[in-house]
């Protein structure tokens, strides 16, 4: 209405110049010559409305722009949350990752099988002296590494002797991934829902960290079996047994040989060092979320590092956990004189530490043989295990 009303006054005033309004303008026409102060006046009055139409149109303008800008930003809002829709509908889904990890698994279980002999204590092949005047004050023996280790099995057992034990793990990943949250489900534990402006609390820390343990108590328990079946299959390779063949045999042997508990040896080192790398990363993560300023990105990488230092910590319990699941078995590899029979898994852990074999299969690329073990050969002959 503002610029209809001026828009009428500037049509009024164009017609008093030009005769072309609604008054009589006879005596301006009679009068050609006008004095100057009066034509300064009609100069002014003609500009005036001229400014206020500038302005006027510079307002439209103006809120033409802030509506299509929030018209821009809806439609901004609409397409990024379709683009967050289509990126969680591209993103795998449980299954597929699995059996990603089945197939990885699968890939890489040869250096898995050198490793479980290496936690065993099983040495085939000789150290060898080494001498860097540079990086070591004093010459260490190195052990050969995990490459040589698996062309050794290769030769001795062929191709597929690198896989003895295979069923059985992949058995243990299947079982992790279909019953891992078996208890969860049944005690109705749903993950912590975060409200939109509210922060991480202690309350959501202490949330995930029962639940996450919960679920990894469970994983443990179901799995094990399948893992004392897969170590005492990768031990028949030192004296070449045939006692524990198949799933479903090897479970009935250990049943018949040990009972039911012999199902469940080494559970206790196992899930103790589980459960205490599971703690050391989610306390550590938690607090450097909590006082170090990171990305998202930089939390994932951060979380990972952690993990890594807490398992090296916990090595030494899954060494534990491989001997006490394959003591008592009657197999070359978990006998005397290559494995002591031990009773209880504190009696391992600290066995293994007096013998300097706590860290076995710890780094499978650099491999030394502990000092305590040279000084126990006195005569000058490099160790030889095995």
């Amino acid at each position: 209405m503002a610029h209809v009303e001026l828009t009428r006054r500037d049509n009024q005033t164009a017609g008093s110049g030009l005769g072309g309004g609604d008054a009589d303008n006879s005596a301006l026409i009679q009068r050609t010559t006008a004095p100057p102060m009066q034509l300064q006046r009609t100069e002014a009055m003609m500009v005036e409305p001229n400014r206020l139409m500038r302005s006027t149109n510079q307002l439209q303008s103006e809120q033409d722009q802030v509506a299509n800008t929030r018209v821009n930003g809806q439609e901004l809002e609409i397409v990024c949350s379709a683009t967050c829709k289509s990126q969680d509908h591209v993103r795998p889904n449980q299954m597929v990752r699995f059996c990603l990890r089945l197939g990885y698994n699968a890939l890489l279980f040869p250096y898995e099988m050198a490793k479980v002999l290496i936690q065993l204590g099983h040495e085939p092949l000789p150290a060898k002296s080494f001498h860097l005047p540079l990086l070591h004050l004093r010459p260490r023996v190195f052990l050969p590494g995990v490459h040589q280790y698996v062309q050794h099995i290769r030769r001795v057992d062929g191709f597929w002797g690198l896989y003895r034990g295979l069923p059985a793990r992949l058995a243990a990943s299947t079982v992790d991934f279909l019953l891992g949250d078996l208890v969860l489900a049944i005690l109705h534990f749903a993950p912590y829902k975060r409200r939109p402006k509210e922060k991480l609390s202690l309350k959501e820390f202490c949330w995930n960290l029962m639940r996450n343990s919960i679920r990894l108590a469970t994983a443990v328990a179901l799995s094990q079996p399948f893992y004392v079946i897969m170590v005492r299959q990768v031990a028949q390779f030192v004296g070449r047994e045939k006692v524990y063949v198949g799933i479903f045999g090897s479970l009935t042997t250990l049943v018949k040989q040990e009972g039911y508990a012999g199902l469940f040896a080494g559970i206790v080192p196992r899930l103790v060092g589980e459960l205490s790398v599971l703690g050391c990363t989610s306390l550590i993560s938690h607090l450097c979320h909590r006082l170090l300023p990171m990305s998202r990105t930089q939390q994932h990488y951060n979380a990972v590092i952690i993990q890594m230092m807490a398992s090296m910590l916990a090595y030494p319990l899954e060494v534990t956990s491989a001997c006490m699941a394959g003591t008592g078995a009657p197999l070359s590899a978990c006998e005397p004189p290559n494995m002591p029979l031990y009773n209880h898994w504190a009696d391992c852990l600290t066995d293994l530490y007096a013998r300097g074999g706590h860290n076995r299969g710890a780094l499978l690329f650099w491999r030394t043989v502990p000092r305590i073990q040279l000084l126990r050969h006195a005569d000058g002959h490099l160790p030889r295990v095995g």
